[in-house]
């Protein structure tokens, strides 16, 4: 059985989750938990960060180079071409969606005013441990703002990187939410975007469905987003695309 090891909101954990889901493979899910997971990432991968993917005696870790590997071993439901022109668009395009994913988030955060349903969400799949779950949500908090260097000045910056990139998303689609950024169907691309910009839209049964706290000009922000053509459009494609787009458990299958 292959395990995903994650976090449950992480945006980029359901890009992988939702590749998995596309291409029908088994798994399970192992929610590790925040900070603490660094004795674990360490030891299996050789790094900090999630999501980290074991199939069978094979450990892979980095949510694009778990895509790629998904892809050459798996070549069904095929995300991504094998060689050509298509294949490098569609890999340029999933890389600036994962580096926009680092201004969604930051600037997300930015905007919390009661984290109340953040942590919930982020640790009430693990067990109370005599307290430790509910002890850990401050420190927990402050470590997010300073991982992610949530600062006014960058949060501002992180802004202005979402709304070029939902620009350029527009462009790309010719403001039609039905259309896939390469082709006529569904490819790592589209996969990435709708799943790094997801935390924005909270689109329904997914780990953002409720979460909220946010400040009355972020809702405004949000409410905006969800309105224009690239906000329809991520919410076509958990629509139509995401297969199974529902809250992690403790396996799939």
């Amino acid at each position: 059985m292959r395990t995903l090891y994650q976090f449950s909101i992480s945006h980029y954990c359901e890009k992988t989750r939702w590749q998995l889901d596309h291409k029908g493979l088994a798994y399970r899910v192992e929610h590790l938990f925040p900070g603490l997971h660094r004795l674990k990432t360490r030891r299996m991968a050789g790094t900090t960060s999630l999501p980290i993917l074991r199939d069978g005696a094979q450990v892979v870790a980095d949510s694009t180079d778990i895509a790629l590997y998904l892809e050459a071993t798996y070549p069904q439901a095929p995300l991504l071409p094998s060689a050509g022109p298509l294949r490098e668009e569609i890999l340029a395009l999933e890389d600036r969606h994962d580096r926009l994913g680092v201004h969604v988030r930051r600037w997300l955060y930015g905007q919390i005013e009661d984290w109340a349903s953040v942590t919930d969400a982020m640790l009430r799949v693990h067990r109370p441990l005599f307290g430790l779950r509910d002890r850990a949500k401050p420190m927990l908090v402050k470590g997010l703002r300073t991982l992610y260097g949530v600062t006014p000045e960058r949060v501002a910056k992180s802004e202005v990187e979402l709304l070029d990139g939902l620009d350029a998303l527009e462009k790309r689609i010719h403001n039609d939410p039905s259309r896939y950024l390469v082709g006529d169907h569904l490819s790592l691309a589209d996969i990435s975007a709708a799943a790094l910009y997801a935390p924005l839209l909270s689109p329904p049964d997914t780990p953002w469905a409720n979460i909220g706290g946010f400040s009355a000009p972020a809702r405004e922000v949000l409410d905006r987003i969800r309105e224009r053509p690239a906000g329809q459009w991520i919410l076509e494609r958990y629509r139509h695309d995401r297969p199974h787009a529902t809250e992690q458990d403790e396996a799939r299958a």
